[in-house]
């Protein structure tokens, strides 16, 4: 369907296809490139130049716009604390300002408590798994650009251009590898990336270059033997880099649990504190009143007895 073109469907057809377009990208949310907002019918033209700029010949390097790309994230993060903060301000103000809720018993407020953190928790790995996608995406881009301009120009170009044996095309390898490496979002999802096209797209170019006849078959499978070993070990990479994150992240619940655990000790000790003097002042102050007690009781029956002695 994607290959069709316009002229050759129906005219009213195409009509309400682009009318229905532009209404939904007319009710997209604004988005934000820098410290410019867009609807979405703006926003969407934006990244189509963005992509014709990407593609033209004109441009003899990858297209680059880090400043919009990291004024994203950042607003992206903003905006998630922000949401965080705003919902628990909003169940907090909720608890306090509703007739009838307070008092309340202190069981029902830590389960409320517990509960909001459940929610903040949820929000935080929804957060985690739209920004692994968005990382996914924007490397997998990155890496399918440079593999065209590197590598796929020189497998399947005219005999000009064209790459005539191994060196050839492991220069264009490392090149593809050495600008990958520089465009990239480092993260587990970019190591996966390149580990995927060591598994598919090396394999793939060596054999082409193979059944061609510029690669006999033995140097062919030297050099398959030493992209596996290469791709195994950006594997273990990728893995130790994501298991060093996610080690970070749990270091620092951890710190911060055993700091609020700590602030608790405290308070409790001082809770404890302060009842045993409260306690030791109030059986001080009853003793002080039944010693006051008891003197007025002596006193009175003295001055009952006193008119009998007369």
């Amino acid at each position: 369907m994607e290959e069709v073109k316009n002229d050759e469907l129906d005219e009213d057809f195409v009509n309400e296809v682009e009318n229905a377009i532009k209404s939904i990208f007319s009710q997209l949310p604004i988005k934000y490139i820098g410290s410019s907002t867009m609807q979405g019918i703006s926003f969407v033209k934006f990244l189509e130049n963005t992509i014709e700029r990407m593609n033209s010949s004109e441009v003899s390097s990858l297209l680059s716009i880090p400043s919009e790309y990291e004024s994203v994230i950042q607003f992206v993060a903003q905006e998630a604390i922000k949401e965080s903060i705003e919902k628990y301000k909003e169940r907090m103000n909720a608890l306090i300002n509703e007739g009838g809720k307070l008092p309340i018993l202190w069981k029902k407020s830590s389960n409320f408590t517990e509960q909001l953190g459940k929610e903040m928790c949820k929000f935080k790995e929804e957060l985690a798994v739209r920004n692994s996608k968005e990382l996914t995406i924007y490397n997998e881009n990155i890496a399918k650009e440079l593999w065209i301009e590197y590598v796929e120009i020189g497998l399947y170009s005219n005999e000009n251009n064209s790459f005539k044996n191994a060196e050839d095309l492991q220069y264009a390898l490392k090149l593809f590898e050495s600008n990958y490496n520089k465009s990239m979002k480092e993260s587990p999802e970019a190591d996966k990336i390149i580990t995927s096209y060591k598994t598919n797209q090396y394999s793939a170019a060596i054999d082409y270059m193979a059944r061609l006849g510029r690669i006999n078959k033995e140097l062919a499978k030297t050099m398959y033997t030493r992209e596996v070993a290469h791709r195994k070990q950006l594997e273990a990479s990728a893995r130790e880099e994501a298991l060093r994150i996610e080690i970070e992240l749990w270091s620092r619940e951890r710190e911060e649990y055993e700091k609020n655990i700590e602030i608790k000790t405290l308070e409790l000790q001082a809770n404890i504190r302060q009842q045993k003097q409260l306690h030791h002042e109030e059986e001080k102050g009853s003793n002080k009143i039944k010693e006051n007690l008891w003197v007025c009781i002596k006193n009175h029956i003295r001055k009952i007895l006193s008119p009998c002695k007369h």
